[in-house]
This record gives C-alpha cells, structure tokens and sequence, in this order.
C-alpha cells in the first residue's frame, strides 16, 4: 500500500499542483484560458501536460475550476495537496462532495489522497454502457 507522502508525490500530483499554481497566478478563469495557450508554447512542459492527458480541453477546463473553485476552496487545496486524482478534485471544487473527516475533525486518508464522499443530491446519468447492459439483462428477461 502506498504511503500517503508517497500519494503525493506522484508525478501527476506534482504536475496537478503545478498547473493550478500557474493558473491561480493569472487571477481570473479568462486570464487561466490565456494561461493555456502559454503553456502550449513550452514543448517540454506541453509534452508532460498531454502524457498525463491534460491536453484535453475537459481537463483544461477541470483544472481551470479546480484553481478557482466555486465551493469548498479550502478542501479542495487540501485533497491538491494529498494528490487526489483530477475527478474528485473537480467534483470538491464544483461542491458536489466533501472530505469526510473522524471525530476529531481531522481529514481521513483514501487509498489515493483523502478520502472524498459524493453528495447524495448529485445525480448522475448512467453510461451508455451501464444502459446497454441494462436494456439487455432486461430484455432477457422478457424472453
């Protein structure tokens, strides 16, 4: 099992906090688009941006509102800083979970960074896939 200073210091948890600090410095979710076009001209930079599939205009835009969150702000610096993965980062920051803590009102610790529990308001769509495979066990059933 990884240690959680081990979490953290995943090159994709590095690289994570790294862009969030640079897009928090433009100041403003218009100066983080410019942001992105800057980065484009750092090749080496750019390189490791596209690796871990952050070249991708839904993670760009993820990571936009993860360094300017619309709820939870001081969360979603801690679970950064753990090295939670992007989709929770983006759902803390979206305010559509939070991160459960103990009795003493200390943070938990997941298998990757904090533990982060899902709202039950959220609700989600299911996947195509979960659709199909629904449909078919459906199906038959009625044959």
């Amino acid at each position: 099992m990884k240690t959680p200073a081990k979490i953290a210091d995943h090159p994709k948890a590095r690289l994570y906090r790294e862009l969030v600090e640079t897009l928090r410095a433009s100041g403003s979710m218009k100066g983080a688009e410019q942001t992105w076009i800057r980065l484009r001209l750092n090749p080496r930079l750019w390189k490791r941006i596209v690796t871990y599939g952050l070249g991708l205009g839904e993670r760009q835009w993820q990571l936009n509102r993860i360094a300017f969150p619309e709820a939870n702000a001081a969360e979603v610096d801690a679970a950064l800083r753990a090295g939670n993965n992007l989709n929770r980062l983006y759902e803390l920051s979206c305010g559509h979970a939070s991160i459960a803590k103990d009795s003493a009102g200390h943070y938990k610790i997941g298998n990757s960074g904090l533990k982060i529990i899902q709202h039950a308001t959220v609700s989600r769509a299911p996947s195509r896939a979960q659709e199909t495979i629904r449909g078919r066990g459906a199906a038959e059933f009625r044959s």
